[in-house]
């Protein structure tokens, strides 16, 4: 049988450091020679995930911001995406604009990603954007509205942290806007929340699917601890939770091993295909 996993990153097999051990990598290489297919679903970015990633090769693509993308690293392409179309685009500036809340805009012109803001309303978001824009080698922007990108950039996601409560009304008026899903979750590395808007083609459980029938392979075994982990958890043959993991992430999981700080996820796979743990 030809499985494929998908694991998340932040909090599942990343360190909680944000960083994959020597042995992970080391187990990571070894899955690729030995032809296991494997990969990760996150709601980082090419930029981001690519960092993290420079050091280990992937069997098959990867799922990139919850599902806007399906990426391979190894040619450094993207392989498919999912554009926000124009009029739920403005419907969800609306909601936050009603709520005096400016949002992180992701746009995509073919070729390279860029990020823009109008204002930037709490730590959380003047962190993101300083640690960013150095990423993005100056690619986010501070602009007058939102509502008139470039011409040749096509919205793909939307982002804020923030304390839950903060959020909490726009969620409520998103949940009924057509056009767009959203994930809402606690931050990994701040103290508040994470609210990610996207289309709603786009999903780390779409993103699993489409890539099983890509890589041609008979099941799919899904890996992870947050709350945007639970539509791929669902849609997965085998769902696995990491003993770090969300309640409700358990809750919809078939197996639960040990901790994210414990290498768990490669070790997991490293047993079902016969490498030395």
């Amino acid at each position: 049988m030809k499985t494929l996993y998908v694991t998340d990153l932040d909090g599942t097999l990343l360190h909680s450091d944000a960083s994959l051990s020597e042995y992970e990598t080391a187990k990571i290489k070894q899955f690729y020679e030995k032809g296991v297919l494997f990969t990760v679903a996150t709601a980082r970015s090419m930029i981001t995930g690519g960092q993290l990633l420079k050091n280990v090769p992937l069997s098959a693509p990867a799922v990139l911001m919850n599902g806007v993308f399906i990426y391979d690293f190894t040619d450094n392409r993207v392989i498919k995406y999912c554009k926000i179309k124009n009029a739920p685009y403005k419907n969800t500036l609306d909601i936050f604009k009603k709520h005096s809340l400016h949002p992180n805009v992701f746009s995509f012109d073919g070729e390279k990603l860029s990020i823009w803001c109008s204002d930037i309303d709490t730590p959380a978001m003047q962190w993101f954007f300083e640690t960013r824009k150095k990423m993005l080698d100056g690619r986010f922007y501070k602009i007058e509205s939102l509502y008139e990108l470039p011409e040749n950039q096509n919205p793909v996601y939307f982002n804020f942290f923030a304390p839950k409560e903060m959020l909490l009304p726009a969620v409520e008026e998103l949940e009924n806007t057509q056009g767009v899903n959203f994930a809402f979750y606690p931050d990994s590395y701040t103290d508040g929340w994470l609210i990610e808007i996207f289309a709603d083609t786009a999903s780390k459980a779409n993103a699993v699917n489409f890539l099983k029938e890509y890589a041609n392979a008979d099941e799919t075994v899904a890996f992870g601890d947050n709350l945007n982990d639970i539509p791929m958890l669902r849609t997965a043959d085998r769902a696995v939770a990491v003993n770090n993991a969300a309640p409700q992430v358990k809750a919809v999981a078939d197996i639960i091993i040990g901790e994210n700080n414990g290498d768990s996820v490669v070790k997991f796979i490293a047993d079902e295909n016969g490498i030395e743990i």
